[in-house]
C-alpha cells in the first residue's frame, strides 16, 4: 500500500490518517475515525512514520512538525 508517493504526495487515505493524528490517537482510534480496518490504518501509520510525518510513542500516534506542516499546505 503506497500511501506516500515517491514525490512525497499523499493519498487521500494517508491525508485522512495524518489529519486524525494532529491530536494523539491510538491505532484503533485512527481506524475508527477513517473507517478502515485497524491493519490498514497501521500500514498507513507506518508509511507516515517512515516519511517523517508521524511518530509513535507509548501507544499513541501523532503528527510530527513535518506532518503538521503538510496539513497546512
Amino acid at each position: 500500500m503506497a500511501c506516500v508517493k515517491p514525490n512525497g504526495e499523499l493519498t487521500t487515505a494517508a491525508l485522512e490518517v495524518l489529519t486524525r493524528i494532529a491530536s494523539p490517537a491510538t491505532d484503533q482510534e485512527v481506524a475508527e475515525a477513517v473507517k478502515r480496518p485497524v491493519h490498514q490504518a497501521r500500514a498507513i501509520l507506518r508509511e507516515l512514520i517512515k516519511a517523517g510525518m508521524a511518530e509513535h510513542d507509548g501507544g499513541l500516534y501523532r503528527a510530527t512538525p513535518a506532518g503538521r506542516e503538510r496539513l497546512r499546505t
